[in-house]
């Protein structure tokens, strides 16, 4: 008989992909190496698969190493996030509440909900107020709110000095990234916006495999 502890955050997974925009990552995905007409016949197909697949993967995982449940629930939901702010410049409310979902459940599980708010609200509630200076000052918006509910949810699996490593090493791999694509590109306004939330992603999965960051 599998825990309540495993089979919440599956249960998540799949309130998440229901919810959220799966078909516009996966027509983000396979649309540039195939044509529109494949596109249109196939994302939805494709799409079911993909879901079904992530549900398949954890459902196994819970059951034959239900401690690794909860890491590849979070990857799924990372990957997600990742591909698609990387696709569309956008990270859906419904996936960044997953992450966030999942943090909350390992506070209440680990018996600390008080320090897992703690790290959720002191980095996300921080961006959040400098992103508002910043824009009251220059009247443009330099990050988007769906990177501060991703820092919020992130935060909830880390120290939160190990949150801002975070926020400050995936701006740098940001700068890096726009550098790069300047240098190859002679268009200068295409290459003005950084997927910020794949950068997140990126870091924070690094971070979790080389625990000696935090």
């Amino acid at each position: 008989m599998l825990g309540i502890d495993v089979v919440l955050p599956i249960l998540v997974l799949v309130l998440a992909l229901i919810v959220g925009p799966l078909p516009l990552v996966i027509r983000g995905v396979i649309r540039r190496w195939l044509g529109p007409a494949f596109v249109q016949r196939w994302y939805r197909p494709v799409s079911v698969g993909v879901g079904l697949g992530m549900i398949g993967a954890s459902a196994l995982v819970a059951w034959f190493d239900p401690a690794q449940t909860f890491l590849l629930v979070l990857i799924c939901l990372l990957v997600l996030l990742a591909v698609m702010d990387w696709q569309w410049r956008w990270l859906p409310i419904e996936w960044t509440l997953g992450v966030i979902a999942l943090g909350v459940l390992q506070g209440i599980s680990g018996g600390d909900i008080i320090l897992t708010a703690q790290q959720i609200a002191v980095p996300s509630l921080t961006v959040l107020a400098i992103r508002q200076v910043l824009k009251a000052i220059f009247k443009r918006v330099a990050l988007g709110l769906g990177d501060v509910w991703l820092i919020a949810g992130l935060g909830a699996f880390l120290p939160v000095t190990a949150s801002f490593l975070l926020i400050g090493l995936a701006a740098l791999s940001g700068l890096a990234e726009l550098l790069f694509r300047r240098w190859r590109s002679a268009d200068q306004q295409k290459t003005a916006s950084v997927s910020y939330g794949t950068h997140l992603c990126v870091v924070f999965v690094i971070m979790l495999s080389f625990t000696q960051i935090n």
